[in-house]
């Protein structure tokens, strides 16, 4: 058995995603989700990366979540593009609980992440867990802003720069969070980076020090300038056990409470 499976969707997107993959390892290809379910099943298979549909067009969401639920499971690299229906589907999958890494088409490097998952080097992510607490709160035209956030909010990612990756202009995300009753881009993105912060200090047990070079502070103060501006909290704080789910949850509380205010304006 191949190491890599991969479910991927469509010929075009195979000609894309096949030759990636292989220069990492030996890649087996299928297009169904049941396909998938049974090239895992037989063993041997050291990471999934796949769609989140199928050829068919049906949600792949469930059986991921099942194979990453599974003992000693592979990791699962779920790829998706940064759309409105990407998004959708992302956020459906977050729903899930799995502990998938998410893959953004056009953002992310895919190989890169592939070679890490062979040679052990991969991390649980912070986007679905994020995602999973905001979704219910998200409309649809905000929806792939809110996973490009989830999965690289810091100090990396300027407006223009999220704009220009969501193919719009910077003034269109603005009006659409001031039309959902949301606070200003930026204020998003950095409460994002907080979030992924406190899930590196919190759930992986790093440094403040790990954590400011991997998401791109220029230093460890830097870090706990923006910790203490947006969840009032240290680093030394949040790596308590549960200082995720904690700032999770001011998150949602600021979410909501940006909406209610706006409401009343």
């Amino acid at each position: 058995m191949a190491p890599i499976v991969a479910l991927i969707a469509t010929g075009h997107d195979r000609l894309t995603i096949e030759p990636v993959l292989a220069a990492v390892a030996t890649v087996r290809v299928c297009d169904r989700a049941e396909s998938l379910r049974a090239l895992v099943a037989a063993g041997g298979v050291r990471v999934v990366v796949s769609e989140l549909r199928d050829r068919v067009g049906a949600s792949v969401a469930s059986v991921l979540a099942e194979l990453a639920g599974r003992a000693s499971a592979p990791p699962v690299l779920a790829w998706a593009p940064l759309t409105d229906s990407g998004a959708r589907d992302v956020l459906a999958l977050a729903g899930s609980g799995a502990p998938v890494q998410v893959v953004l088409r056009g953002v992310d490097d895919l190989a890169a992440m592939a070679r890490a998952a062979l040679d052990g080097r991969s991390e649980p992510g912070a986007a679905l867990p994020i995602l999973e607490a905001v979704a219910p709160a998200v409309p649809r035209p905000l929806g792939a802003f809110m996973v490009l956030c989830a999965e690289h909010g810091g100090p990396r990612l300027a407006v223009t720069r999220a704009a220009s990756l969501l193919g719009v202009g910077s003034r269109t995300i603005e009006s659409r969070l001031e039309r959902a009753g949301f606070p200003p881009a930026s204020r998003v993105i950095f409460w994002c980076a907080a979030l992924r912060a406190a899930w590196r200090l919190d759930v992986l047990e790093q440094s403040p020090k790990q954590v400011a070079a991997a998401l791109g502070f220029a230093s460890s103060a830097a870090l706990a300038n923006l910790l203490s501006r947006y969840c009032g909290c240290s680093p030394s704080a949040l790596r308590n056990h549960g200082g995720f789910l904690a700032v999770r949850e001011q998150f949602v509380d600021y979410l909501l409470h940006s909406h209610a205010n706006r409401r009343v304006e």
